[in-house]
């Protein structure tokens, strides 16, 4: 029995340690975000402050229009949001970066470099909107948080990696383990801009639960839109993303 006990015991501490020690891969997905190649926009760089190159894009849609700051998720090079969505939302102008590590930006991921680097990009561009998808919807909540904006749209949202990790990992202490938090709804409840949701009607990444911590966290609620057909990876696969976008912008002016 103790034998038994002690097998089980270090069958256990072997998962922690695997958690532990993979949680930046799992978080940062950054083998996903291929190289990706614009055919459509400019592509620009940004130099943080600490000397870090960036890889980005600008979408000029119109003349004067406002400009959206957008953040993207965990596995997802951001050009290509910005060559093949962002170009036909047009009354609008975005602009947006690789997080580091990211396809062709350099450095390496961390929440708090991400946190830092968003905030001088923001400072420079000086954008009217924020947009974040999935991981980006925390960055975007956090800038929202420490920054006047007009609005915010957060697409497939989350409200924690902890609250996350806790629901997909359940016998795991979780909140002890996690270097990266990303708690969008700590930030959500300092938001004073209203804020628009675009949530995908099954949603096998973001449970339940973190959705509802969400919306009972923004004190600005402007619209949610739910849609259906696609999921929290392809929900860029919808057919008229485009309008729903635009229309989740358009609400917050």
């Amino acid at each position: 029995m103790k034998y038994a006990v002690l097998v089980i015991f270090l069958i256990y501490l072997g998962i922690i340690s695997y958690l532990y020690f993979t949680q930046d891969e799992k978080i940062f997905n950054k083998k996903f975000a291929k190289e990706y190649f614009p055919k459509r926009i400019e592509k620009i760089t940004f130099k943080t402050s600490d000397g870090i190159l960036l890889e980005g894009g600008f979408v000029k849609n119109k003349k004067n229009a406002p400009l959206v700051l957008y953040f993207s998720g965990n596995s997802n090079n951001v050009l290509e949001f910005l060559d093949n969505i962002a170009p036909k939302i047009k009354d609008y102008n975005f602009i947006g970066f690789n997080y580091p590590g990211y396809a062709g930006s350099k450095g390496e991921p961390c929440e708090e470099c991400i946190y830092r680097y968003a905030l001088e990009i923001f400072d420079k561009y000086k954008p009217d909107f924020v947009m974040g998808r999935s991981l980006g919807s925390a960055v975007a909540s956090f800038i929202a948080a420490n920054r006047e904006v007009k609005g915010v749209v957060l697409i497939t949202p989350i409200d924690s990696i902890v609250n996350i990790a806790k629901n997909r990992y359940p016998f795991i202490p979780v909140s002890l383990l996690i270097k990266h938090k990303f708690e969008a709804y700590k930030y959500l409840q300092k938001t004073k801009a209203p804020v628009s949701l675009l949530l995908v009607k099954i949603d096998k990444t973001v449970p339940k639960k973190s959705i509802e911590n969400v919306l009972k966290n923004i004190s600005n609620l402007k619209k949610i839109e739910t849609i259906d057909g696609v999921g929290h990876g392809n929900v860029y696969e919808y057919k008229g993303i485009e309008e729903k976008l635009r229309f989740l912008l358009d609400v917050l002016k």
